[in-house]
């Protein structure tokens, strides 16, 4: 299950909210969140008792981010990374981000 393994990774720092999806609404996750001080952003999951999420505008940043990187993975060669050198790789991820903006022709 990826909830044990999301409790012992996660590094706090200055983060004040977490945005996730659906597969995040577990009780362990919430309440480590809250104990941290942080305000979780998950939506419920169909049939759950409480309520859904409460800041939808926090939660549509986590749908627009999906969307950016769903049209930087259009590109097959950011997808498989074709490209081994970090710096080719980043050179490539940066045009990409540029294209999908509409910052580039």
């Amino acid at each position: 299950m990826d909830m044990k393994v999301f409790l012992k990774l996660w590094d706090w720092g200055d983060v004040l909210y977490v945005i996730a999806d659906k597969g995040y609404d577990f009780y362990e996750v919430r309440k480590c969140l809250r104990e941290a001080g942080k305000k979780p952003v998950i939506p419920r999951r169909k049939g759950a008792i409480c309520p859904g999420v409460q800041d939808k505008e926090r939660y549509q940043t986590r749908s627009n981010i999906e969307r950016f990187f769903g049209k930087i993975k259009e590109n097959k060669r950011l997808a498989l990374r074709f490209d081994k050198p970090d710096v080719t790789f980043f050179s490539f991820f940066a045009i990409a981000c540029l294209k999908s903006l509409n910052l580039l022709c």
